[in-house]
């Protein structure tokens, strides 16, 4: 719906614009949520640490391009592409021909994940006694 101001300039609703896939705001969303698309699909096949160590950055001229911070994570993921391809085109994707890997800094710094380390035979008995104690204290 558009209606105009008392200034006479056109004004449009927010969702009018941003549901306009002709208006560059609506390309803009267009383009980025198929980008996301690709990063959550690209996730799912990958390992989890591997997923946590690269984005979807771009797509230009059906080639897909990844970034991955470092060299290592660049080169895991570079032996992945096969199986990357395969999958995107499984789910559709078939107008992606090649995947490139570059090295770049993500937008957002992987999550590092904590090594679980076993309790000492102390720590699992005091655990022990205090559940033991707790048990006793409500019969």
């Amino acid at each position: 719906m558009t209606q105009f101001s008392q200034s006479g300039k056109k004004s449009l609703r927010v969702a009018d614009v941003l549901s306009d896939h002709g208006s560059s705001l609506g390309r803009l969303l267009k383009r980025g949520s198929f980008l996301m698309q690709l990063q959550h699909l690209l996730s799912g096949v990958l390992d989890p640490a591997l997923a946590a160590n690269y984005q979807v950055a771009a797509t230009k001229d059906n080639h897909l391009i990844l970034v991955a911070p470092t060299a290592s994570w660049a080169t895991l993921l570079r032996m992945q592409v096969p199986n990357l391809l395969g999958s995107l085109h499984q789910a559709g994707f078939t107008e992606i021909e090649s995947i490139q890997v570059r090295v770049a800094p993500l937008a957002k710094q992987p999550v590092k994940t904590r090594k679980q380390r076993a309790l000492s035979p102390a720590a699992k008995q005091a655990l022990d006694t205090m559940a033991r104690i707790g048990a006793d204290k409500e019969s």
